[in-house]
């Protein structure tokens, strides 16, 4: 079993101390007393909201896979259990697909292009990159033996139907 510290850790000067070290309001800042009178100041900087958001939508986004056709790629994902799709290189609109109907894919009106959104989605993009969840069209239409997860393999409906979006990007 580990030996716990006792007592409170110091940012100023970076020793672990006795909680008698501190005043009231130092355990908060981690300043010890002579810290304090020496006049060092940490602030204490609460996480911003941009990068809260960005953690929750970077959880909510999963299942990426990227497609490739003869000249151009698509990336898939599922946010909120839709699937979305996005063009090369990430330039295009962000498209939700709606299989039940006619047109199947619409604008995205969830997702709107924002600078959160477009970090998020980048982060995705190069991840599922290097994770090697990248596919040939045509392999995954035509060939049974491909490997992919139960859960990337809702996207083959998404796939075998990107012949209606690819006039629009």
């Amino acid at each position: 079993m580990g030996s716990k510290k006792r007592g409170h850790f110091c940012k100023g000067c970076g020793n672990f101390l006795p909680n008698e070290k501190f005043s009231g309001r130092g355990h908060r800042k981690h300043l010890c007393k002579k810290c304090k009178e020496s006049g060092i100041v940490i602030s204490i900087e609460p996480k911003s909201d941009y990068d809260r958001n960005f953690h929750r939508l970077s959880k909510s986004v999963r299942n990426c896979m990227i497609v490739y056709f003869e000249h151009e790629s698509f990336f898939l994902f599922e946010y909120q259990k839709s699937r979305y799709i996005i063009g090369d290189e990430l330039n295009s609109e962000i498209f939700v697909f709606k299989g039940d109907l006619e047109g199947k894919f619409f604008v995205s009106e969830k997702l709107q292009k924002n600078e959160l959104v477009m970090d998020v989605l980048y982060k995705k993009y190069y991840e599922t990159m290097d994770n090697n969840l990248t596919f040939d069209y045509e392999d995954l239409i035509y060939d049974e033996n491909v490997e992919i997860s139960k859960k990337r393999r809702q996207h083959l409906e998404v796939i075998s139907s990107l012949h209606h979006l690819r006039g629009f990007l």
